[in-house]
C-alpha cells in the first residue's frame, strides 16, 4: 500500500463507523462499475474479433469464387 493509502485509511479509522461504512459501500459499488465496465469492453472486444473474421471468411470466399470463374 502506498504512503498516501496508508495515510487515508488511517484518516478514515478515525471516522464514525457510520461514515466508514459509507465510504466502504462507495468502494465496492465503484468496484462493481469497474468489474461491469471490464466485461463490457470483454464482450465489445469479442463481438469486434468475430466481426473482423466473418470480414476475412467473406473476402476469402469472394476470391476464391472469382477464381473459378476465372478458370
Amino acid at each position: 500500500m502506498s504512503t498516501k493509502a496508508q495515510a487515508i485509511l488511517e484518516e478514515i479509522k478515525a471516522w464514525p463507523v457510520e461514515e466508514q461504512e459509507q465510504v466502504g459501500d462507495g468502494i465496492l459499488q465503484l468496484q462493481e462499475r469497474q468489474r461491469q465496465r471490464e466485461e463490457q469492453k470483454a464482450k465489445l472486444r469479442e463481438m469486434q474479433s468475430r466481426h473482423a473474421g466473418r470480414g476475412m471468411l467473406n473476402r476469402l470466399l469472394e476470391e476464391r469464387a472469382k477464381e473459378r470463374a476465372r478458370g
